[in-house]
């Protein structure tokens, strides 16, 4: 079972319960509505809808809208409420409750997210071919002599605990938990889709690799190389978009042959700049070109990186003092490196070391081919106090 809570929203019930009644535009196809239960003193509206007549339908609403009014003459308050609260039930296909215990379901539900006997409620059922699904419509307006609130604090929580429990009372299929979508929600197409496919929908399956691939990255303290064989054993691969300087300025990502931008699947962690600083995977533009390779590669094999070498050489300053170091590196991982070296020299020289220019040291990469002599830049040898030839 999967439990959704829908945006809440201001003013009339009207158009939540005239769709779930089926008198509006359906994003999906209803074969059946079943009334569950309702506790308003107006009628079930079900049979005078099937004969084309909203009259019961219309008292429905009515009775719903007038809570807040009430709520509006005897509370003395200007603050916007959302009295209007809809989530929806739904099985996997080839499951099925009897509408008693549709009615067992919906009571807990309701009860566990703090909606009791003085909260308006009405619950259908859709059917769409072997797939049920219950849409909940409650007031969240108690009628007592506060007119207080259902609070809604946690209540993403709260529902998944009680979808669980009713899983657990009936038997039902388990449905995926957050850390497998990482924290993004499944839209109600996404979501039928899901079900009509016993699979979670591609978006959310493609985050969860994602996902684990920045996970591994972080641990194993890696780079953009290493995200991007985490990524290919996932089957999940990754196409750039670079800005004038020819530098990445955007990711997408490709599974099943399908690709979904970062700031598509999930913009505050996903993209690349997201990727590079909030989740620390690091990048050097100086090795664009390889890592362009890498990026092309389909096969699994996994490859050796210490096919070249790089020298870095950084220049650290304080005051007028300037201290020249020399770096090999075959990881790119030049940032992390000039961190390691800058605290190591703050600590064993007991001075304040600061970056030369604007937030990063000066540096001169020189590429090194094993085999092949090593040779600084024109104008360079001077800025050294050492050979620069590799050992």
């Amino acid at each position: 079972m999967i439990g959704k809570i829908f945006p809440k929203s201001a003013g009339s019930f009207k158009n939540r319960i005239r769709y779930i009644f089926g008198c509006t535009k359906h994003d999906h196809e209803i074969s059946g509505i079943r009334t569950i239960s309702f506790n308003t003193m107006s009628r079930d509206p079900l049979p005078g809808v099937f004969q084309g007549n909203e009259a019961d339908l219309s008292e429905m609403i009515k009775e719903f809208d007038q809570v807040e009014t009430l709520r509006r003459f005897t509370i003395d308050s200007d603050k916007p409420i959302k009295p209007v609260f809809h989530a929806m039930l739904s099985l996997r296909p080839g499951e099925a409750l009897t509408t008693p215990q549709w009615r067992t379901a919906v009571n807990k539900y309701m009860a566990d997210l703090g909606f009791d006997e003085s909260n308006q409620f009405v619950a259908v059922m859709h059917q769409d071919k072997d797939h049920q699904h219950v849409h909940i419509v409650a007031n969240r307006i108690r009628l007592n002599d506060e007119f207080s609130m259902v609070k809604d604090s946690n209540e993403r929580s709260i529902s998944l605990d009680s979808v669980s429990g009713i899983e657990d009372r009936f038997k039902l299929s388990k449905a995926p938990k957050p850390k497998d979508t990482w924290g993004v929600s499944i839209s109600h197409a996404e979501l039928q889709a899901s079900i009509r496919d016993n699979d979670l929908p591609l978006k959310h399956k493609m985050i969860a690799k994602i996902a684990g691939a920045i996970e591994h990255t972080k641990l194993i303290d890696g780079d953009m190389f290493d995200f991007v064989g985490a990524l290919r054993k996932q089957k999940v691969y990754i196409h750039l978009t670079l800005n004038d300087d020819g530098q990445p300025k955007g990711i997408s990502y490709e599974l099943d042959g399908k690709h979904i931008s970062g700031r598509q699947l999930k913009r505050s962690r996903l993209t690349w700049h997201k990727l590079t600083k909030k989740e620390g995977i690091s990048y050097d533009s100086e090795t664009l070109s390889e890592l362009q390779e890498e990026i092309a590669r389909r096969d699994q094999v996994e490859r050796p990186r210490l096919e070249r070498l790089q020298y870095f050489f950084l220049r650290f300053q304080a005051g007028a003092r300037r201290i020249p170091i020399k770096v090999k590196s075959a990881n790119w991982r030049l940032d992390r490196d000039t961190r390691l070296i800058l605290e190591a020299l703050e600590v064993l020289l007991g001075i304040d070391l600061t970056f030369k220019g604007i937030g990063k040291p000066s540096k001169y990469y020189i590429e090194f081919t094993p085999g092949q002599p090593l040779v600084l830049p024109a104008g360079k040898q001077q800025e050294y106090e050492f050979d620069p030839q590799p050992a």
